[in-house]
Formats: C-alpha cells, sequence, structure tokens
C-alpha cells in the first residue's frame, strides 16, 4: 500500500515532466529548425550572392580586358588628273549647227561644180586649138566623134556633171567615211581635166 501511495504521488510529478520536456523540445526544436534554415539559406545565398558577384563583375572585367585594336584602312590616294586629258566636245548637236555645216558643204559643192566645168571647159579649148593649130588627134574615143566641132564643148561637160552627182550622193551617205569622201569625184574630174588641157597646150 505504501508503494501505490508513493506511485500516485510521484505520477503527477512525472507527467508534468514530460509535457515539460516535450515542451522543451517543441520550443527548441523551431529555434534549432529555424537556425539550421538560416544556415542553409545563408550557405544558399552565399553561392547566389558570389554568382550575382561574379555576374555584376564579369562585364567589368570583360570590359576593361585589353582587346585587340581594329586595323585602321589606310588612306587611298585620289589620283590626280590626267593633264593631258582634254574635255572633249559634247556629243549633243543643235540643229543650227547642222544647218551651217550643210550650208557649208552645199557652198563647196557649188565651187567645185564651177571649177571643174571651167577645168573641162579649157580641157575642150586647148584640145580645139591642138586639132586645129598643130593637127592633134583625139584620142579618147567617146569624145573623138565631137572633137571636130563646137560640139565638143557640150559633150566634155557630161564627165564633170556625173563627178557633181556622184559627190551630191556621196555627201549624203548612209556611211561616214563616205560622207567625208564626198568632194574626191569632182576633184578627181578638176585635176583630170587640168591635166589634159596643158597636155594639149604642150603639144608639139
Amino acid at each position: 500500500m505504501f508503494l501505490a501511495m508513493a506511485v500516485l504521488l510521484i505520477h503527477p510529478q512525472l507527467a508534468p515532466a514530460i509535457p515539460s520536456s516535450a515542451e522543451k523540445a517543441a520550443i527548441d526544436a523551431p529555434t534549432v529548425f529555424s537556425t539550421s534554415t538560416r544556415t542553409m539559406d545563408d550557405e544558399n545565398s552565399t553561392p547566389t550572392a558570389m554568382a550575382s558577384f561574379d555576374t555584376a563583375t564579369q562585364p567589368a572585367v570583360e570590359s576593361n580586358a585589353a582587346l585587340p585594336d581594329a586595323p585602321v584602312p589606310a588612306p587611298v590616294a585620289a589620283p590626280a588628273p590626267m593633264a593631258f586629258l582634254k574635255p572633249g566636245k559634247p556629243m549633243t548637236v543643235s540643229v543650227s549647227e547642222l544647218r551651217a555645216e550643210n550650208r557649208r558643204k552645199e557652198l563647196t559643192w557649188k565651187g567645185l561644180i564651177i571649177a571643174s566645168s571651167g577645168a573641162a571647159t579649157f580641157d575642150a579649148l586647148s584640145t580645139r586649138y591642138a586639132i586645129a593649130t598643130k593637127g592633134a588627134v583625139e584620142l579618147n574615143p567617146l569624145l573623138r566623134p565631137f572633137a571636130g566641132n563646137a560640139s565638143l564643148f557640150a559633150a566634155i561637160q557630161v564627165g564633170p556633171a556625173l563627178m557633181d552627182f556622184a559627190g551630191k550622193k556621196m555627201m549624203y551617205s548612209r556611211h561616214m567615211w563616205v560622207r567625208r569622201m564626198w568632194w574626191v569625184p569632182q576633184s578627181a574630174s578638176f585635176v583630170s581635166s587640168i591635166f589634159c588641157g596643158a597636155h594639149n597646150l604642150s603639144y608639139r
């Protein structure tokens, strides 16, 4: 009986002791948990902070790193203008210039007509003189039938007239080289008539 009463008296003291120890454990547990959580947060935040610090300092380090300079292109000197080149004439030609050039050609053509016809008349006169006074004979078979009378003056103008016509056609040819040589037929007729007239006068 004494043992039973002792147990009853001791039991209330054990009961509160258990809760107090459990309560103390419960109180200490959050502290430990919070401490461990804080420690883990510190450990986790340290790499994050270090990472952020590295991230923050990395551009600075990269920007401060000495990069190789880009190659600077060498200055290109402009070529000096060539002194011997002269500006050419403009490609466009005005209507007034074309008319002036055509007028000059027409005047030259008419002048060659007079010159070749006059040279042919001189040839006819010298031929008549050589035949009448020196007994010369006309060697041109086309003019021989007309050499004995005055019709020679008309017949001898056929050649220069044909050369004048040819020169006129050549003046307005489509080919450049033909247009530049339009004066050749009339000049040839003039030279040949002068040569024949001089030969007739020198005939003995």
